[in-house]
């Protein structure tokens, strides 16, 4: 059973490995098609050399920013890299001309965005930045917030960087300041608000497990193993407590041997105690939470 674990540890760290290594490649090959094709669009490339360096020096501070990001892990670099990589694939598509490298770059940008969005390649990122002997999954998102902020918090983050360089490019010096005043802010809060939906995580420790989610608990909530009497699809009649934030996708019920007490999320500012008997999570990918459990000697419902 050892041995079988090690084995899966392994295999599992070298899809990771190979995931992050596609995203920077794709990424790599979109940058060496910026060099030698035509990508900046004619709106973004003004008359006038001081003009035109602006907007080129802040183009590429931006894509190293984003190849930084996908080297380190973290759910910080996660929130970099899944802003960056589709900003840079639809940058890539206004490009003014279809050239061999303009094409080329922009399937390696459409590559690189489908990549980063994958709960794979995200829990690639967060679990690499865990500690000893932890494997942490992403928790989906609540469905409200993929359905009209995710998008929305997005086009905030790349617009509010954007804005401001480009009209200070085109010799828009008021219209710059006070864009580059007022988006620079907005983006940081629209980012800040998308990198907490990284944080939210169902956490495998040597002792059992932890519901890090400040959506659904107040703290996060610690479950020795003995704690956790078994673990499984959540079934379509469960009294269990839901801890899911609403999200969409199958859930997992955790049944405990005994009530845990714990600070239940009720609103945005509020939560309440409450004695837990059973609960629900929505990992981005149950199947593997599941056979990391079983991997861990918890019971599978």
């Amino acid at each position: 059973m050892r041995g079988d674990t090690r084995q899966a540890e392994r295999t599992r760290a070298r899809i990771a490995s190979a995931l992050r290594a596609g995203a920077g490649a794709v990424w790599l090959v979109v940058g060496v098609c910026a060099l030698i094709g035509d990508l900046v669009h004619p709106v973004l490339r003004p008359d006038g050399g001081a003009a035109h360096t602006t907007v080129i020096v802040v183009m590429w501070l931006a894509y190293v920013l984003v190849l930084a990001a996908i080297v380190l892990p973290g759910p910080r670099a996660l929130t970099v890299v899944r802003i960056g990589v589709p900003a840079g694939a639809l940058l890539v598509a206004l490009a003014p001309s279809y050239e061999p490298a303009v094409v080329v770059g922009l399937a390696a940008g459409l590559l690189g965005a489908v990549v980063v969005v994958q709960p794979a390649y995200a829990e690639a990122q967060v679990d690499a930045s865990s500690y000893g002997d932890e494997r942490r999954f992403l928790l989906r998102p609540p469905a409200p917030v993929i359905g009209a902020l995710v998008a929305p918090l997005w086009g905030i983050s790349v617009a509010g960087v954007a804005a401001g360089p480009v009209l200070l490019a085109d010799q828009g010096w008021a219209a710059g300041i006070a864009a580059a005043s007022v988006g620079l802010p907005a983006a940081a809060l629209a980012a800040h608000s998308l990198f907490r939906l990284a944080l939210r995580w169902l956490v495998f420790v040597p002792n059992g497990l932890v519901v890090h989610d400040h959506l659904a608990v107040a703290e996060p909530l610690p479950l020795g193993r003995r704690s956790v009497a078994s673990i499984g699809p959540a079934r379509a009649d469960t009294a269990a407590t839901d801890l899911t934030a609403h999200a969409f996708g199958m859930a997992l019920e955790l049944r405990l041997a005994e009530p845990v007490k714990a600070g239940v999320r009720i609103g945005r500012n509020h939560s309440e105690e409450r004695s837990l008997t059973a609960l629900l999570v929505s990992p981005s990918r149950p199947a593997a939470a599941l056979a990391t459990a079983e991997r861990r000697g918890l019971e599978i419902a």
